[in-house]
């Protein structure tokens, strides 16, 4: 079943439990972090895709105290977990709301964007759109910047759906995680629930050579088993 991001109770639930389904998320996401820390130069803005509760609104700025930010998003219900999360923050934290399939008619405050960011937003849209959003984002990008993409990727092909399974079994093992039984007792099935659930992510190398073709440097900088953290450099020239 498609879920329904507008349902207050979908998204307390994503909230509270969702990393038990992704128990990678957790490193990936502060690689992410360290990267914007690194690079944050005071003045300019991140721009997020896809913002959702505002977890991680809510860990760049503990660790980036100069850091500016526009979230967009388009479910009320995660942004209302958002606006309470980051209350302390208001100053900094613009939010807009908008549905990341119609990118193009996505209109931003006039700033300097360093950086943009997507987190497991972009697998919600077709291949036309992401690849629409790839573009918009090349565009609103200051040159130099980073574009940073923290998704879950396709399982390749039928025949190393095995060595995935290994690699969740080894999640659930290590973490207490159910990725294993989110996912899928079949290859078959895996392509049900992904479907049923509104997915449509793509391969790794479709990612990059999108990026690319847009006019990115582009590279993965981790992934493990169905996730990936990929990044794309807009040229200075």
């Amino acid at each position: 079943m498609t879920q329904n991001w507008n349902n207050p109770d979908t998204a307390r639930l994503w909230d509270t439990n969702g990393n038990r389904r992704n128990p990678i998320r957790f490193e990936q996401l502060d690689i992410l972090v360290s990267i914007l820390e690194s690079a944050y130069a005071k003045g300019a803005w991140i721009l997020d895709l896809g913002y959702g509760s505002g977890q991680v609104e809510k860990r760049i700025f503990e660790r980036i105290p100069d850091a500016a930010i526009v979230g967009v998003d388009n479910s009320e219900a995660m942004m209302e977990l958002a606006k309470q999360r980051l209350s302390e923050y208001t100053s900094r934290f613009v939010s807009i709301r908008h549905d990341l399939s119609d990118i193009d008619t996505l209109s931003l405050p006039n700033h300097k964007y360093q950086f943009v960011i997507a987190i497991q937003s972009l697998h919600h849209l077709s291949k036309a759109q992401m690849r629409a959003v790839y573009q918009y984002i090349y565009r609103t990008l200051e040159p130099g910047g980073l574009f940073l993409l923290l998704d879950r990727l396709q399982v390749e092909t039928k025949g190393l759906w095995e060595v995935y399974h290994a690699v969740w079994t080894r999640q659930d093992e290590l973490y207490d995680s159910t990725v294993a039984s989110h996912e899928g007792a079949s290859f078959e099935d895996h392509q049900r629930i992904v479907l049923d659930r509104g997915d449509y992510p793509v391969l790794l190398d479709e990612h990059l050579e999108w990026l690319r073709n847009f006019g990115f440097e582009a590279a993965c900088l981790h992934a493990h088993g169905h996730r990936a953290l990929i990044v794309g450099r807009k040229p200075l020239t």
